[in-house]
């Protein structure tokens, strides 16, 4: 990579970073293209050059940048859980490691600005978001085919289980992340996670 090109995608990297934390604590309406130039230092001809449609493709980019640290960061096996503590052991663990991907501020605001202005995402990026989730889903119920626990259930029931499990991590996270704005995770909330996984594992 050349001195240029690595400049380049400094200046692109810069006017994201600037975008986030202004999308994050102001709201994407209320952030203009003009806020975005001054903080980055920046001409607007430049901002336009890395993003040729504007806010909306910061905004576009910011959300799928997020997601993909998120899914990427993380990592799943159960074909070793032989009961079915061992099972909620393991989910508890895949929980406790979602919830510190948004440790990272980056990911935090990212995750913020997805909630908050998913009205405003382009047709595409919403329907890459929900395959998103779908992959996550199908990941999970993938794992679970593998845990020797649950060899005795039928083949359609993974995926529904899978399903309910990321549903009852979505509530925990939504309300602890964006109405009550606590980062912490907290033994109340392991508690409140436990009982929910005992309850959909004893199928």
């Amino acid at each position: 990579m050349s001195k240029s090109e690595t400049k380049s995608d400094q200046h692109k990297e810069k006017i994201l970073k600037i975008s986030r934390e202004m999308f994050a604590k102001n709201g994407y309406e209320a952030t203009t293209t003009r806020m975005i130039n001054q903080a980055a230092g920046t001409a607007e001809g430049l901002m336009y050059y890395y993003f040729p449609h504007g806010k909306h493709e910061i905004l576009n980019t910011i959300v799928h940048q997020g997601i993909i640290n998120r899914v990427n960061q993380l990592q799943m096996t159960f074909n070793d859980c032989v009961t079915k503590t061992d099972l909620e052991q393991r989910l508890m663990l895949i929980f406790e490691n979602i919830w510190q991907v948004f440790q990272d501020k980056e990911n935090y605001q990212s995750f913020v600005i997805t909630i908050h202005e998913r009205m405003l995402l382009s047709d595409d990026q919403a329907d890459w978001l929900l395959q998103i989730l779908e992959g996550l889903v199908d990941e999970i119920a993938q794992q679970l085919k593998a845990a020797p626990v649950l060899q005795s259930i039928s083949k359609g029931q993974y995926r529904p289980l899978a399903r309910v499990i990321v549903s009852i991590f979505q509530k925990v996270i939504y309300d602890e992340l964006l109405i009550k704005n606590n980062r912490q995770l907290t033994d109340e909330m392991k508690n409140l996670i436990r009982p929910q996984l005992s309850v959909v594992l004893s199928i």
